[in-house]
């Protein structure tokens, strides 16, 4: 994926993770198979982030308009012409999930089938991989998801093979069998598994898949790195009075939970607060909204209006009922020291916080008692404020959450 526009929570954790790259002093080369990419735009900011950008092609449909990117790229422009730049994004946000005809041409040729992790990597990115590895000699390959792990097996074994997992989705699959929920279904577990072992490092995203990993692979060296979020200013004891934020992106799992929240829960808080308001910020769509009372649907925004959502947030909630991973939205509502209700699968990861940073609901009703007490109690609300933000700085800041891989990359590459 091409991590700008930084929307999703995915996205924004992979920012923050070049971004101390970048900090560190660490050289980056980033190819890139563009399975995930709205504008031109982002990628001349990624350009801008990493040390070399190389976007790979694929045989067939699209190699010509990814030819024109490589030359954006390659010539440094920064400035793309509006009209192109607008149809590429469209074409790409059409093409989430790739397209038959190229998983067909471009993927790797001994795959096991249709759900086989490998079916997502291109034969052209592990030679692109291979070649960079030549030219670079590098202390680390590093994979965003498992998903490109096929390009791992043209790697030295002197080169430490790094998987950043973000989700792992063969952990406990029955977190998916909800009524109402359509989930995604990227691989079989039995190539995730596969492709999982090819790491010498794995990155979990939180103390449960670190958990999980370490069972399955213990030849392997398991870390956890989080998000890390920049903490904001200290909120005013004073919010927009009622104030509900909802943060949350387009995927099934928010629009499911945010569709069960509005029929579940906000009816109750509307009966016993009539002031509230709940403001839905993302690209979560907004016909889910629409019949729904004293509800705003505010969309995309850009970071800075972000933190100022979250500052004027009086609660907020993610009512997410299933999803793997750590929520991003939560880190980010804790570092900013907002006062907020999830249900478990919000939890995921985060457990120690329970109760003292966070409060959890495992009903709709108890869901909807949450917020409402947190509406109507400004004592219980600043405490929650307070243990949320001293949570968040002992977890998320750069310096614990990037600790342990600081550490790992130091033992292979003799660095600081």
């Amino acid at each position: 994926m091409c991590p700008f526009p930084p929307v999703h929570g995915n996205r924004s954790r992979f920012v923050r993770l070049l971004e101390w790259f970048r900090d560190k002093g660490f050289a980056v080369t980033f190819i890139l198979q563009p399975l995930d990419v709205e504008s031109v735009d982002g990628l001349c900011q990624l350009r801008r982030l990493v040390n070399r950008l190389e976007v790979v092609r694929p045989r067939g449909l699209g190699a010509r308009v990814l030819g024109r990117i490589k030359d954006y790229i390659r010539l440094g422009r920064v400035v793309v012409p509006d009209r192109p730049g607008k149809a590429l994004g469209r074409m790409w946000r059409r093409r989430r999930v790739p397209a038959p005809q190229l998983r067909e041409s471009g993927a790797s040729g001994d795959i096991g089938g249709d759900d086989h992790i490998d079916g997502w990597c291109w034969s052209v990115t592990c030679r692109a991989v291979e070649r960079a590895v030549r030219r670079d000699r590098p202390i680390a390959v590093l994979a965003e998801y498992a998903l490109l792990t096929k390009s791992f097996e043209r790697v030295p074994s002197s080169v430490l093979k790094v998987i950043d997992t973000v989700e792992v989705f063969f952990r406990n699959p029955e977190r998916f069998d909800i009524p109402g929920l359509v989930a995604p279904k990227v691989c079989s577990p039995e190539s995730e598994l596969l492709a999982l072992g090819r790491a010498d490092l794995l990155i979990a995203i939180h103390r449960n898949d670190a958990r999980e990993l370490s069972h399955r692979f213990p030849r392997a060296r398991v870390i956890t790195v989080p998000h890390s979020y920049h903490q904001l200013p200290r909120r005013p004891e004073g919010p927009t009075r009622g104030s509900v934020l909802y943060v949350g992106s387009s995927n099934p799992f928010n629009v499911h939970g945010l569709r069960e929240f509005l029929a579940q829960a906000w009816p109750s808080i509307l009966a016993q607060v009539p002031t509230a308001t709940l403001r839905v910020v993302g690209s979560v769509p907004e016909e889910i909204c629409a019949d729904a009372d004293r509800v705003l649907h505010i969309g995309r925004v850009a970071d800075a209006m972000l933190a100022r959502e979250y500052q004027a947030a009086h609660v907020v909630v993610n009512p997410q009922i299933a999803g793997t991973g750590l929520k991003i939205k939560c880190v980010e509502a804790l570092s900013a020291g907002c006062p907020l209700v999830v249900n478990r699968a919000g939890a995921d990861g985060l457990e120690e916080g329970e109760g003292a940073a966070f409060l959890v609901a495992s009903t709709w009703p108890q869901f909807a008692a949450h917020v409402v007490g947190l509406l109507t109690n400004d004592q219980a609300r600043l405490e929650l404020e307070a243990q949320a933000r001293t949570f968040a700085n002992r977890l998320f800041s750069p310096d614990a959450a990037f600790a342990e891989l600081q550490s790992a990359l130091a033992l292979n590459g003799n660095v600081a």
